[in-house]
Formats: structure tokens, C-alpha cells, sequence
């Protein structure tokens, strides 16, 4: 699979870029439609129930949000998806274990959704100038596929993109990014590409300051040159995101 590759070539690239690329963390997707007669008022109230087990049992450190889609063409393939992390695979697997395990029981059963899709990933977390805390109740978050130029790696990728984003961090504009390698069971739409990027902001206000910056501020300047050098994407769509844990 073509994203396997790209991790390999990635990790060979960490002995060139070591200092300037992080370790990864990792990270799960979950589609989801809510049962008959159920709401996110449901799913956020059972979410409550979620984390008080968590709070109780978690060895892990996992975190959690969940994405409502916003801009998306259809609107209908998902009422929602859950995004949970951990700073590794062996704490993905612990969180897994302790959901799996009877503390969980009565929180699986209970469950207002059913979820269609479910996949693992690797994310490469570019640095952010907000924290979680910061976030509104509903911040936005983007998607969008990638592809890398030819002879690019995702190493190049997160270096040229940091430098770019360097820009508005200094101009005040508050947000993050992600590339996202998707793992097991990541859909076939996504093997064409090389990784997803993901961009975050904590308000929606933000997310605005970003864009008409960017149009102003970083589009025409020599560290935007190098990212459009680096990689091309399509298929960009927004969600609305709430903190979960």
C-alpha cells in the first residue's frame, strides 16, 4: 500500500530532519449514524457516562473529540465521526483493551450510534499556537487529500509546511495541522494519496483570520512556494469539532 511505503520513507528521512520532525502519534477514526429516535444531545449525554469510566480506569492518556460535518458534499454518508489519540501504539492498544474490558460494558451497550467506517492512523502533529482548552464548543477542523511531488517525502512535507505557518503564528492567527498516514482499515478511496492534511483552529472567527491572512499575508511569499513545490491537495472539507476528553 502506498501510504506503508511513505511511512518507511519517512522514518529513513527522521536521520536527515531529526530535530525538526517529531515522533508521531496514533490515532483512530470512527464513522458513525445515530440510531432511530437518538440525537447528538444523546450522543454528547453518553459521553459524559464515557469519560467517567475513563477517568476511573484510563492508563493511557487517550483524548477524544467528535466531528460534525459542516462543509462536506454529501452531508448524508455520516452524522458524525469519533477522532481519539495516543502518543503510541502501545497506548492505542491499552485504551482498546480497557474499552473492550468489562469496566466498559454497560458504556458499549449504551451506545447511541452505529458506526459504518472505523480506521487506524499515524499523525505527524505540526506546532500549534493554541491549546485544547481554547477551542470553542464547536471549532472548526479541515481534511483534504495529498499528494506528494516527485521526489518529495512527508519528511519535506512537515518541514516546509512548519516554516510556512511560521508566518501567521508570528502575525497572531491561532492554529494547527496535522499529516495523517491512514493504517488498518483506512478506506480505498484514500490509497490513491499520499496522506491527509488536517488543519485546525479553535474558533470559527479564527479559522476566517486564517484564510484572508493567508490570501494577504503567505500565498505570494518564498515559504508557500516551497509547500506548493511539496505537495498538491483536493478534496478539502470542514467539520465542527467538540473536545471529548
Amino acid at each position: 500500500m502506498k501510504n506503508l511505503f511513505l511511512i518507511s520513507l519517512l522514518v529513513s528521512s527522521f536521520f536527515v530532519h531529526s530535530q525538526e520532525v517529531p515522533d508521531p502519534i496514533r490515532a483512530e477514526y470512527l464513522m458513525c449514524n445515530l440510531n432511530d429516535e437518538k440525537s447528538m444531545y444523546d450522543f454528547m449525554q453518553w459521553s459524559k457516562s464515557w469519560n467517567e469510566v475513563m477517568d476511573a480506569t484510563d492508563e493511557s492518556g487517550y483524548d477524544a473529540a467528535v466531528m460534525v460535518p459542516r462543509y462536506r458534499t454529501p452531508l448524508t454518508d455520516f452524522d458524525m465521526f469519533w477522532v481519539g489519540h495516543a502518543d503510541s501504539s502501545t497506548n492505542l492498544g491499552k485504551a482498546l483493551d480497557n474499552w473492550f474490558g468489562d469496566n466498559f460494558k454497560e458504556v458499549r451497550d449504551s451506545i447511541p450510534v452505529t458506526c459504518v467506517q472505523a480506521f487506524n492512523a499515524v499523525q505527524w502533529v505540526l506546532e500549534s499556537n493554541f491549546s485544547p482548552e481554547d477551542s470553542s464548543d464547536a471549532y472548526p477542523v479541515s481534511y483534504r487529500y495529498c499528494n506528494l511531488k516527485e521526489g518529495k517525502t512527508l519528511a519535506d512535507a512537515f518541514i516546509n509546511l512548519s516554516n510556512q505557518m511560521k508566518i501567521s503564528h508570528k502575525a497572531g492567527i491561532k492554529n494547527g495541522a496535522r499529516l495523517i498516514a491512514p493504517g488498518n482499515g483506512s478506506p480505498a478511496e484514500l490509497a490513491e494519496y499520499d496522506f491527509v492534511l488536517s488543519y485546525g483552529s479553535p474558533s470559527w472567527e479564527e479559522w476566517g483570520k486564517a484564510i484572508d491572512h493567508y490570501w494577504s499575508d503567505v500565498n505570494d511569499t518564498v515559504e508557500n512556494k516551497a509547500v506548493r513545490e511539496t505537495y498538491s491537495c483536493e478534496n478539502s472539507r470542514m467539520y465542527s469539532g467538540t473536545l471529548i476528553r
